[in-house]
């Protein structure tokens, strides 16, 4: 995969000597692991494995059901796989559009899943 957006993004997520990290910007990136295979293998080592976390009631059960489904295109959380997590510095819109081109499609998901980015 040509990564030359990455490569500039990686540029700019490197903490400077003296930078006031207070006025950053940051995002979260998550990918499924069918995404994450789409980044090169120095890429892939960048992010972090995390896990869904259990739900304690209906409520959260669903609300978690949903975001499987989305990030996963699986209703079920033990069918998700593996997620991946890594943080940005100073994201910008392009980089976010980039990244959620990424996405996986599917009959049952035409608008992609595999990737959310969360900001703030």
């Amino acid at each position: 995969m040509y990564e030359a957006w990455l490569k500039e993004l990686n540029k700019r997520n490197v903490v400077l000597p003296g930078e006031d990290s207070s006025k950053w910007t940051f995002a979260t990136v998550t990918v499924s692991a069918s995404v994450l295979a789409k980044l090169s293998l120095e890429e892939q080592a960048k992010f972090q494995i995390i896990e869904f976390k259990r739900a304690t009631n209906e409520i959260e059960y669903w609300a978690r059901v949903e975001e499987v489904y989305d990030l996963c295109g699986v209703e079920d959380q033990d069918l998700a796989g593996d997620i991946y997590v890594r943080r940005f510095k100073n994201l910008t819109l392009e980089e976010e559009i980039k990244w959620l081109d990424l996405r996986d499609i599917s009959d049952e998901i035409p608008e992609g899943f595999g990737v959310k980015v969360d900001w703030g």
